[in-house]
């Protein structure tokens, strides 16, 4: 057993030989569509659709920048019939643990419907999952698909989706969360596709997730169609005073995405993000999945780490997205 004196000291040896640490991306070294990486404790969880998108798959590891022999589990499967599980995220709501997805069942309708499982213990990703998927707005006779949570600086829940119910492409939604499980029955359309980095290869605007800094709340979403290449990352804000039911407190964004390709690294398809934060919680990373090629897209999105930075303003900065051959220093705290 290592000395505790012993350890004491060699501890500023090795954190100064993390800072010194690289690593390139992907995370993954196959497809892994839609990822999403929760922090708790000293592990990370990412969450995937596996086996024909039928199973909903956490790997834990301890370390963001690989899960390439992660342990993993099954936390849910499709019941027969059902397929299509798409874009799982694991979120902490008062004290307990959820996976929001999407799941379609053809023999029904030949749209999505946003779902809901809880885990068994609210500490433990790797304890157990309720057998059965709660179904979200029931009353919501619409596809809806990449449902998200927002807590918002009024100390409130909201639930954002992507839906094609406003004829006008796949659009952004928001709703109050009644409780975890629970979304109420006003629905806001927040935004719909309208620039041209919003409408390459079809009109979407999907994936939302929310990051806060400085008394804001700042919704990354995703624009294009995720099979084109073009598909990349826009941005919305409203303040912590503001009501996310409120079309005129939200900041709406520029007429230019805030990530996309980078034709000079090969990464096209540059979408769907998550967010979490170092092993020290010093810094902001965002987990997407991209392409090595425009042509290879279904079968071949692939998880990758940026990180991120934050300007004198208080918003986000991002980076241009690295290539596999480009190496990043790995998170602060990291220590191999």
């Amino acid at each position: 057993m290592l000395n505790f004196k012993v350890l004491l000291v060699l501890l500023p040896l090795l954190t100064n030989y993390a800072k010194g640490q690289e690593f390139t991306n992907p995370i993954l070294d196959r497809n892994s569509a839609d990822p999403c990486i929760f922090k708790l404790g000293n592990y990370y969880y990412l969450t995937l659709s596996e086996n024909r998108e039928t199973e909903l798959t956490i790997f834990k590891s301890p370390i963001m920048t690989d899960f390439r022999n992660a342990e993993s589990i099954v936390a849910f499967t499709a019941p027969s019939g059902f397929s299509n599980l798409w874009a799982s995220e694991m979120h902490a709501v008062n004290g307990e643990l959820y996976i929001y997805f999407t799941m379609d069942n053809p023999a029904i309708n030949r749209d999505h419907r946003m779902f809901v499982i809880k885990a068994n213990n609210g500490s433990d990703p790797f304890g157990g999952w309720s057998t059965e998927a709660i179904r979200l707005m029931p009353e919501w006779d619409y596809g809806a698909i990449d449902g998200t949570v927002l807590k918002h600086g009024n100390g409130k829940l909201y639930f954002s989706y992507a839906s094609t119910a406003s004829g006008k492409g796949l659009s952004l939604y928001m709703a109050e969360m009644l409780d975890p499980v629970t979304i109420g029955e006003t629905k806001l359309l927040l935004r719909t596709p309208e620039y041209d980095w919003e409408i390459s290869g079809g009109a979407v605007t999907e994936g939302p997730f929310f990051i806060y800094n400085q008394g804001v709340s700042y919704l990354i979403y995703s624009g294009s169609s995720t099979w084109s290449p073009d598909y990349c990352l826009g941005m919305m804000s409203i303040d912590t005073e503001g009501d996310p039911m409120n079309p005129d407190d939200w900041w709406y964004g520029g007429d230019q995405p805030v990530f996309w390709r980078n034709d000079e690294e090969s990464v096209y398809t540059t979408g769907h993000a998550a967010f979490t934060v170092s092993p020290d919680g010093t810094e902001t990373w965002m987990v997407y999945h991209g392409t090595v090629n425009t042509t290879h897209i279904d079968g071949y999105r692939i998880a990758r780490l940026e990180k991120i930075s934050w300007g004198e303003d208080g918003k986000p900065e991002f980076p241009r997205p690295h290539g596999y051959n480009h190496p990043q220093p790995v998170p602060s705290g990291q220590l191999y």
